[in-house]
């Protein structure tokens, strides 16, 4: 879990820095998707894993199950982390 509270900007090519202290975290990639509250969530692999073990045990015949899997999964965005640290947010994302 990513603890602490951080200012973040998002730079021309809608690159996000991560904070230094988590990066060794995210060497092997991140997942981004849309989270609560108009916040973009960040996942190291194996949390995201985490995230896929609960979300399968929703029901697909449940409505508001539906909706909410297809606003994660939807918005999911396979990405690495660059030489500085950044992640590309996809367009869809910043503007969320």
């Amino acid at each position: 879990m990513f603890l602490g509270e951080y200012q973040h900007t998002i730079d021309d090519k809608g690159r996000l820095v991560m904070p230094s202290k988590f990066r060794h975290h995210l060497a092997e990639g991140v997942v981004v998707t849309k989270g609560h509250e108009r916040c973009v969530y960040v996942y190291p692999p194996d949390r995201w894993d985490d995230v896929l073990e609960r979300m399968s045990r929703l029901s697909i015949d449940n409505r508001d199950h539906r909706a909410y899997m297809r606003v994660v999964f939807g918005s999911a965005s396979d990405q690495q982390l660059d030489r500085q640290g950044r992640v590309a947010l996809p367009a869809a994302l910043r503007a969320y």
